[in-house]
């Protein structure tokens, strides 16, 4: 049985890296350990849990501190194959590799474009931290034995330097008990996750302002408290039912069984190339697998998805027109929308979900060789 380390700074509990990844790799037949900062020891799902004490925090930390931290203790436990997301931890993946080990680099983000989302920065500045990062990435991404990316640019860019690579993309894993009991009216609209202007939350409730009777479950943290006092100032939120934050597997029993549509409308920001999109939202595919049509963002991505399996209506983002347009379709059309969400569910379990992805990673593995 192969040893196997998984070394990262996301909290042991991340549902890619845990539930989907190391799991996958268990159920395989190998021998897996999770390192992470401040975890509870503990065997679970097979997983070999091990935390790293870290109080600290700041940049400085991040890209320094803890990457070393995470490499001494994932070093000790001596594998034969390591396996890491963090970028600050790129060099000590080429340390491992002068040791002897066989090493996979899975790249969560592609980073060179979410540096063009730090607005705090000059533009010229994110364009040669972003190059920089190019360079530095693609240096050591040549020593790897696998790769692994979530974004199809990100792959176009890396994949040179190493032909052992796959797009892996977070799609949800399938859940047989996830099933849709009476109908919910239809009239009532959902989002759960955290928030931000780049979800366009403001644009649905000064959509709601002009639709009579319809309600919104709203689940999760904004991304800081003054865009949830300006959500709260806005005429729509009178017909918001405000959740907060809930855990992850409570989010079906309280928002999405209680919800008749769903709705994601991300906006045309860097990390999506404009209106390209990208698979690897894990919020989209929810919904589909909760049996619920969808409103979301007209990327093009998204437009394959949602029109290959007529599961929902794609609208721009920031056209208020078209989000009030979708929501009233929906609910006037009842049958058209039960019927999207019926469609859009069992694509999932056709097509788009983590046992189809698991293979793809398992693929990389099985290419490492002995």
């Amino acid at each position: 049985m192969r040893k196997v380390c998984y070394f990262t700074s996301k909290a042991s509990s991340d549902v890619r890296v845990f539930e989907k990844e190391c799991t996958s790799l268990v159920n395989a037949g190998y021998e897996v350990y999770l390192v992470s900062p401040n975890a509870k020891e503990e065997i679970k799902n097979g997983v070999h849990i091990i935390g790293v004490p870290n109080e600290k925090e700041g940049l400085l930390n991040r890209l320094f501190t803890l990457p070393r931290l995470l490499y001494n203790k994932a070093l000790s436990l001596d594998a034969d194959i390591y396996h890491f997301n963090d970028p600050a931890s790129l060099p000590y993946g080429s340390k491992l590799k002068g040791k002897g080990k066989k090493v996979i680099f899975d790249s969560f983000e592609d980073h060179p474009t979410l540096f063009f989302e730090k607005k705090s920065l000059p533009y010229f500045l994110r364009y040669i931290i972003s190059k920089i990062y190019s360079v530095f990435e693609f240096y050591y991404c040549k020593k790897f034995d696998g790769l692994i990316f979530c974004y199809h640019w990100t792959q176009d860019r890396v994949s040179k330097a190493c032909k052992n690579n796959q797009l892996v993309f977070n799609f949800p894993i399938l859940k047989e008990e996830i099933v849709r009991g009476e109908p919910v009216a239809n009239n009532v609209i959902c989002y759960a996750g955290l928030f931000s202007r780049m979800w366009n939350i403001e644009n649905i409730l000064t959509s709601l302002v002009q639709i009579d009777g319809v309600q919104f479950n709203l689940a999760g943290n904004p991304a800081d408290v003054a865009y949830l006092n300006m959500l709260k100032c806005n005429a729509g939120w009178q017909k918001v039912n405000y959740l907060g934050q809930i855990e992850h597997r409570e989010v079906f029993e309280k928002v999405y069984s209680k919800s008749s549509i769903a709705i994601a409308l991300l906006d045309y920001i860097p990390l999506c190339k404009g209106n390209v999109g990208n698979l690897s939202n894990n919020k989209f595919f929810e919904y589909m697998m909760a049996g619920l049509p969808l409103i979301c963002t007209d990327f093009i991505l998204w437009k394959e998805v949602i029109e290959k399996n007529e599961c929902g209506i794609c609208v721009n983002p920031r056209n208020i027109d078209e989000i009030v347009n979708a929501i009233n379709f929906l609910i006037k059309n009842p049958d058209i929308a039960q019927q999207m969400g019926k469609n859009g569910r069992d694509a999932i379990f056709r097509e788009y979900n983590w046992d189809t992805q698991s293979q793809k990673l398992l693929s990389v593995y099985e290419k490492l060789g002995n």
